[in-house]
């Protein structure tokens, strides 16, 4: 009896150990090897035109949204799986793993470096204001809100946040709103006399509401660290999936600034000088030197 007790302990620590040794010399499946294995991948984004965003029929449309399709496509993966969030919560979402990469109209910059690992650029844009209808406060700069009575709204976490306090603008004369839709409501309803934002995205708003709001011009351009602030859009992905940003890397070699890829974002508004003319990583060289 305890022959056969001895018998079945070994022979259980034989298996135990051979699933054990088989776990830790089993390659782990990269993301991008399961989204090619399931035919689908989840992306996080935050509805903003002309980025990302659904249509009254529920579709994907946006520069970002376009291109990445093309992109998953070529990779042999049909199936785009798209998880809307609020813009401050995309970098938390993707590294929570609430979905495998942020496709949204994120710029590159130091900040975001630390946490994310981008693909290469696929535009390039400026920032721009909008404003009521007339510009009746006369506002040409960021500089402009730098006084107690005046309140630019930004979206939390975006770049223009970041543009207006490095330009000095007070905390509290900033409106943080979630999204586009609530700083357009914001400037209607004069709960703010702003509301920064790229230059497309506010010409975009501006035809929503033409007889109420405008692009605040002639508009003084903010600089950064001496150089004219712009930024260079792009796909992010957790830094370990570096298979992942490779095959897109690939894909979009060639294909931006191609007559194909500027046919696919034109109808949102996008002209050809606001297709990139930089890499990501001469983009992040900055960053080595502290600007």
């Amino acid at each position: 009896m305890r022959r056969a007790w001895w018998s079945f302990a070994g022979l259980t620590l034989i298996i135990v150990t051979t699933a054990l040794i088989w776990w830790l010399t089993t390659p782990v499946e990269t993301t991008l090897e399961r989204a090619q294995r399931t035919g689908m991948i989840r992306i996080g984004y935050a509805p903003e035109a002309p980025f990302a965003y659904r249509s009254a029929s529920g579709e994907m449309h946006g520069e970002a949204a376009v291109v990445m399709t093309w992109v998953m496509q070529r990779l042999g993966i049909p199936q785009l799986e798209w998880v809307q969030t609020e813009w401050a919560d995309l970098i938390p979402g993707l590294q929570a793993g609430k979905f495998d990469l942020i496709a949204s109209g994120m710029f590159i910059t130091c900040e975001r470096a630390q946490l994310l690992a981008f693909s290469q650029p696929t535009f390039a844009l400026s920032p721009a204001i909008l404003v009521q209808f007339g510009n009746p406060l006369h506002i040409q700069s960021f500089s402009d809100f730098r006084r107690p009575d005046r309140r630019l709204a930004v979206m939390r976490g975006a770049e223009e946040a970041t543009i207006a306090q490095i330009l000095g603008i007070d905390a509290q004369q900033l409106l943080f709103v979630p999204d586009v839709q609530t700083g357009l409501a914001a400037v209607l309803a004069g709960r703010a006399d702003g509301l920064a934002l790229t230059d497309i995205s506010v010409d975009l708003l501006v035809q929503q509401a033409p007889d109420q709001v405008e692009r605040a011009q002639p508009f003084v351009p903010p600089i950064i660290n001496g150089n004219l602030s712009i930024g260079y859009g792009a796909f992010a992905m957790r830094p370990a999936d570096t298979h992942l940003r490779s095959a897109i890397d690939q894909q979009l070699l060639g294909f931006i600034g191609s007559d194909e890829h500027y046919g696919l974002i034109a109808p949102f508004g996008f002209a050809r000088e606001q297709l990139p003319n930089r890499s990501t990583a001469s983009i992040l060289q900055a960053c080595e030197h502290g600007s």
